[in-house]
């Protein structure tokens, strides 16, 4: 009688682990992000237990140094997401490898090619997939709106001058590129040669502007200066920061 009890209590088990998803089984991997960029492509590929080292209200957060206490955030993480940029990259290597936290470099910017890229790396590491997925679908699906109202507006093709952490946004808009300028101060010869290309907007970078130059010699194309990094406007995802550069966009427009 009691070995019964206990076959059918074992069996009770077996298919209560089975019913249990992975996911509710294991514990979250805590993934460490060096900003609220890579902080916002963790998120949107599923991760929840997110750490974020450079605050969300520096203009250019790239440029944070890591800190004794950042180091010690480090503590039971499993992954630590950057994109190379960061000032804090080195140090941030060497304290990795003395912790054995996985590091993975992801590229970032607001083109789809690479929002896809980076999203389902970081959730191959975290076992996020599908969230990763309907992440991804949900981004397509808001630069796809995006592109509709732009061409709505008459504005696909049209020329633009732009920073060059911008460029690969107003690529995937479908705006013509026809120069580039920055991240550093632009010279002389960069003014005199961006000038004559007829741009009908100015695309500068919010984080690091470098446009005023053009302003005042590019008197009658528009001016727009975007974000990369969440924070600003009370931006704290890839879908806002989106959206807040939409309506950034439309405003400058005039649309």
């Amino acid at each position: 009688m009691i070995d019964g009890f206990r076959g059918t209590l074992l069996a009770a088990l077996v298919l209560v682990g089975i019913a249990v998803p992975l996911s509710a089984q294991q514990p979250s991997l805590r993934v460490v992000a060096t900003n609220s960029w890579t902080a916002a492509f963790a998120a949107a590929a599923g991760a929840v237990d997110i750490v974020t080292l450079a605050p969300s209200d520096l203009r250019h957060p790239a440029e944070y140094e890591l800190k004794p206490s950042d180091v010690a955030a480090l503590q039971g993480a499993g992954l630590i997401v950057y994109t190379g940029f960061e000032v804090m990259a080195k140090k941030l290597a060497e304290a990795a490898g003395s912790q054995r936290i996985r590091l993975l470099q992801i590229g970032a910017d607001y083109s789809l090619a690479t929002m896809r890229a980076s999203i389902l790396a970081i959730a191959d590491i975290t076992a996020t997939q599908p969230k990763a997925r309907a992440s991804i679908v949900s981004l397509e699906s808001l630069m796809t709106a995006w592109k509709t109202e732009l061409r709505g507006a008459g504005l696909t093709g049209a020329p633009v001058i732009v920073h060059l952490f911008q460029q690969p946004l107003m690529a995937e808009l479908g705006f013509d590129v026809r120069g580039v300028f920055g991240p550093g101060p632009l010279e002389a010869a960069q003014i005199t040669k961006l000038t004559p290309l007829n741009a009908r907007f100015i695309v500068d970078n919010w984080h690091n502007e470098a446009a005023a130059p053009l302003r005042e010699t590019m008197k009658s194309a528009r001016y727009v200066s975007l974000i990369n990094f969440p924070g600003p406007d009370g931006t704290k995802s890839l879908f806002d920061v989106i959206s807040d550069n939409r309506a950034r966009v439309k405003v400058a427009a005039g649309y």
